[in-house]
């Protein structure tokens, strides 16, 4: 008989004794049962550590892994090597999976070979309390990865042949999530399904993080990785000489009739229905200082963005 789980569950844990039975519980709640849960205590010095261990002595699906502090990534990574399932899910100790999660989501990627990747809606609680929609098309989930990250972290499940060849890159600390997502995109096709799936938790210290700035700039960095991408891989077809340069500078309104031009040609070539607060995120990205195209400017910018996310476009990437 094969008792081969079809998903590996992987979840990093560094002192998180409040929260963690919540979390660790609702996995073993599920409504699909076929899976390994691998723990990966990172080091704790509260009583993380033997919460894990009770629970392994209930539930033989417990995989335990102990070790020195490491941090996330590597944590991460150990539990992809050591994952025996087709699917790895993704969690944290201090969220809450619905009962139906990984139901919902092994159904649809069994039935879509070619999505490596599938999130869902979220819905926030404690210092923040509010339903959390991403973009669900493929198309949709690469062009919101303009400006922001298309998923939801711990809500998403991964292809582990897929996984085990990217992984988490430790050069992306605070943004490796998003580094991922840009990573798999060459490899299939993305989806979010349209389901609160995965109740998130917002404490004050997440808010306040002393590493939020830090998130913030490497992102910037991502975004402009991704964007470079994109005009790489299309110059040649559109023969358009057209790239990205970081600049020193506050604003691009010292540029003739840059607010008019953005608007107007966002309007017409990003079909996107995103909701308003995407829409300014946006502006705030192109407006932000970071970024000045070169040459043909903003022609050029809106050019590659409509033959890149156009409905039905060649996959370029």
């Amino acid at each position: 008989m094969n008792n081969k789980p079809l998903i590996s569950v992987i979840l990093s844990v560094y002192n998180a004794e409040q929260y963690l039975e919540e979390a660790i519980q609702s996995i073993l709640n599920q409504t699909y049962k076929n899976f390994e849960f691998i723990i990966i205590d990172d080091g704790s010095k509260d009583n993380s550590l033997g919460i894990i261990r009770e629970y392994r002595k209930r539930d033989k699906r417990i995989v335990v892994i102990t070790r020195e502090n490491k941090g996330l990534i590597e944590s991460l990574n150990e539990g992809i090597k050591a994952a025996n399932g087709k699917y790895i899910a993704r969690m944290d100790a201090d969220d809450i999976a619905m009962p139906n999660r990984f139901e919902e989501q092994i159904k649809y990627m069994e039935s879509h070979e070619e999505v490596v990747v599938c999130g869902s809606f979220i819905e926030t609680f404690g210092s923040k309390k509010m339903i959390r929609k991403y973009p669900i098309s493929n198309a949709d989930i690469r062009a919101y990865f303009v400006f922001k990250s298309p998923f939801a972290h711990p809500a998403t499940m991964i292809r582990t042949k897929i996984l085990t060849r990217k992984m988490y890159d430790n050069h992306y600390t605070h943004a490796e999530d998003y580094k991922l997502w840009m990573d798999l995109m060459s490899e299939g096709e993305m989806y979010n399904i349209p389901k609160v799936l995965l109740k998130y938790r917002v404490t004050p210290e997440q808010i306040t993080s002393a590493f939020k700035n830090e998130s913030i700039i490497i992102s910037k960095q991502i975004r402009r990785e991704y964007i470079n991408m994109i005009f790489y891989s299309i110059n040649s077809k559109l023969k358009v000489p057209c790239n990205i340069y970081l600049k020193d500078i506050r604003s691009l309104e010292n540029i003739s009739g840059v607010n008019k031009t953005i608007i107007n040609s966002i309007r017409q070539v990003y079909y996107l229905s995103l909701d308003q607060y995407s829409f300014s995120s946006f502006l705030n990205f192109l407006l932000s200082g970071d970024y000045l195209f070169y040459p043909y400017s903003l022609k050029s910018f809106f050019r590659i963005l409509y033959y890149h996310f156009k409905k039905n476009s060649p996959k370029w990437l």
